[in-house]
């Protein structure tokens, strides 16, 4: 029974059964609730031909807008993060930046430490959790082997509070 439902090709009469419906919107009201209640249940039908796909893509949808959510809250957190962030000193192989969300935070510390050793050249990231000071030890020719750090290097090094 199964099996013959998953063949039965519903989309031409459901099309049919939606069209009479609505021509007889006007008619007489006995023609309209019966073409109403056969284009319910061919629905109904058709649902449960496309009842799998009809639950993997809902879990899917739901699953891109927990992961595109997730993202974006994660996006907006490192900007935020960057935004307060002060670069405060910078020799070559080390840099001190301050972010006042670090103070106190050793979960967020572990994090960013773990993130911020994770390059290549990276030594070591320390954070004092008292004051919210990260201090970022480097081997500055291994580091300026990825452009893209080498380009945080210059940036850093221009921006570095002179004391």
């Amino acid at each position: 029974m199964k099996q013959t439902l998953k063949k039965i090709p519903l989309g031409l009469p459901l099309t049919v059964s939606g069209l009479a419906t609505i021509a007889t919107s006007f008619a007489g009201k006995k023609a309209h609730i019966a073409f109403g209640a056969f284009w319910g249940l061919l629905s109904i039908l058709h649902g449960l031909q496309h009842a799998g796909k009809l639950e993997h893509d809902a879990k899917e949808l739901i699953g891109q807008t927990a992961h595109r959510a997730a993202d974006k809250a994660e996006q907006i957190s490192l900007h935020a993060f960057l935004a307060g962030t002060d670069i405060a000193s910078y020799l070559p192989g080390r840099i001190r930046v301050y972010n006042l969300a670090l103070a106190g935070n050793a979960k967020l510390a572990d994090q960013v430490s773990s993130f911020v050793r994770s390059f290549s050249g990276v030594t070591d990231a320390k954070v004092a959790l008292n004051t919210g000071s990260l201090l970022i030890t480097y081997e500055p020719d291994e580091l300026r082997k990825n452009p893209h750090l080498a380009n945080i290097e210059t940036f850093v090094r221009e921006h570095a509070k002179i004391r």
